[in-house]
């Protein structure tokens, strides 16, 4: 690895010649965000991954890796993950080390491969709702959104888990997931929202 290739990596969180993205806490330079949001799911941090996707994409149509260490975040911003990583051509394996939590884990469902570190934590969750004071109206509109994103994530998880339990109903994952729900790797496999254990 030359120079440039080191410098991208640090800098840009991209390894072009290895088709590999990074995505977790990392040094920023002084175009990061003030509030050094780097480790979270958030427009700023999605925007970097959905471009270096474009780059890796343009290249070729090939085998693309994004290794993940971070907790969740926004809704918004990780859904436009999700439909873009569905969107390419290039299969992309996600290999997360540590922790993957709420809106990562809905992200990792979009991936053709989906690889855990031995100690990695899985958690799945229904989040929560950062929604400031506004009109009662527009309140009750808003709860009606949530109720569809819920919903989303729902059929999200199903999807997965029903190719290794056929008989798993939304109820179950409903009551499975109405609080923090943390996995080992192993369950994580054994429900079908991971293939398997990075060696």
């Amino acid at each position: 690895m030359n120079y440039e290739n080191i410098d991208r990596w640090y800098t840009r969180n991209i390894d072009i010649p290895k088709r590999t993205i990074y995505f977790g806490p990392w040094q920023p330079n002084e175009e990061m965000i003030a509030d050094d949001k780097s480790w979270e799911v958030n427009d700023f941090t999605i925007q970097n991954i959905i471009k270096g996707l474009y780059i890796l994409e343009q290249s070729k149509v090939a085998p693309i890796t994004i290794i993940w260490t971070s907790y969740g975040g926004d809704w918004d911003a990780g859904m436009s993950l999700y439909d873009y990583i569905k969107e390419i051509k290039s299969p992309v394996t996600m290999k997360a080390y540590g922790r993957i939590r709420s809106m990562g884990t809905i992200i990792m469902q979009a991936c053709k491969r989906r690889l855990l570190s031995p100690h990695c934590l899985f958690m799945i969750h229904y989040g929560t709702s950062g929604h400031e004071t506004t009109h009662s109206k527009d309140l009750i509109n808003f709860a009606e959104i949530e109720k569809m994103n819920n919903n989303i994530m729902e059929n999200i998880y199903l999807k997965q888990i029903k190719k290794k339990k056929k008989n798993y109903t939304q109820g179950k994952l409903s009551e499975f997931m109405k609080y923090d729900r943390y996995l080992i790797p192993e369950k994580a496999i054994e429900m079908g929202l991971a293939d398997g254990v990075i060696k």
